[in-house]
């Protein structure tokens, strides 16, 4: 049934931008706010999936942008009223250099929205540090640390995880491919809990997002095109009860 609702989606917004007119259209200004959405199989995170069960999820971005510096919300919501998240966010590129600071939200159950108090929140605070490359350097590195909120040992639940993720990139043309890892036990690797196997002790150092992305551009009309993105995702440190060893994500950008 769930399957059902994605379809149904993606021949909606197919129908409509295929009768859109062909005939260019006089250029407007250019505005700083920027709309964007994104339409998934499912929603898997640096190679976890981020919903209880693979369904569909619909993701919009709302932003602001002025020169380098972007501030925005990115939200994901699923067809069935399961799974929502808002994660606000704000960005600055120096270079080639990117600095990011992110308040992460799909915990509504934990407590109310607007409360940041660090032992009873919802939130996670995270700072990013990048190098995202160019032509010339087709190569990023990306730092990506938790440090406040609802992210707290698995023995002490006072004292921060610092969850950190670390991803290197590299793209060509229409290709991409990464490497995720976390250097120490957090959330990426279940705060260091081998659920599966007690006897095999805590988990630090973890491999859990390897992969690869191709994007295409399909062609509605003669002014307009919709891409699309297909991710193979394979996790070698996903437990069982996730289920996260391997996906392969459709994905549409409007």
């Amino acid at each position: 049934m769930k399957n059902k609702y994605f379809l149904l989606v993606v021949f909606i917004t197919l129908a409509c931008f295929a009768s859109l007119p062909v005939n260019a259209q006089k250029s407007e200004p250019v505005s700083p706010f920027k709309v964007t959405a994104d339409l998934v199989s499912h929603y898997v995170w640096r190679g976890s999936m981020a919903t209880g069960s693979p369904t569909p999820n619909f993701q919009p971005t709302l932003a602001f942008t002025k020169g380098n510096f972007e501030i925005g919300v990115w939200g994901s919501t699923d067809f069935v009223g399961d799974y929502k998240e808002v994660d606000p966010y704000v960005s600055f590129i120096a270079g080639q250099f990117k600095f990011a600071f992110t308040d992460y939200n799909w915990n509504f159950s934990q407590a109310n929205y607007f409360n940041y108090k660090n032992s009873e929140t919802g939130h996670r605070f995270e700072g990013t540090i990048g190098f995202i490359g160019n032509e010339t350097v087709p190569i990023s590195v990306t730092w990506n640390t938790l440090f406040y909120g609802l992210d707290k040992k698995s023995d002490d639940s006072t004292r921060q995880a610092y969850s950190t993720y670390i991803e290197l990139g590299y793209s060509n043309g229409a290709a991409s491919f990464f490497f995720g890892f976390t250097p120490w036990s957090g959330y990426y690797n279940n705060y260091g809990v081998t659920t599966f196997d007690p006897g095999a002790g805590n988990k630090t150092f973890s491999i859990v997002n390897i992969g690869a992305s191709v994007t295409k551009k399909l062609k509605i009309n003669e002014t307009f095109s919709l891409p699309l993105k297909a991710t193979l995702v394979i996790n070698p440190s996903a437990t069982y009860s996730r289920n996260d060893y391997i996906h392969l994500v459709f994905g549409i950008t409007f």
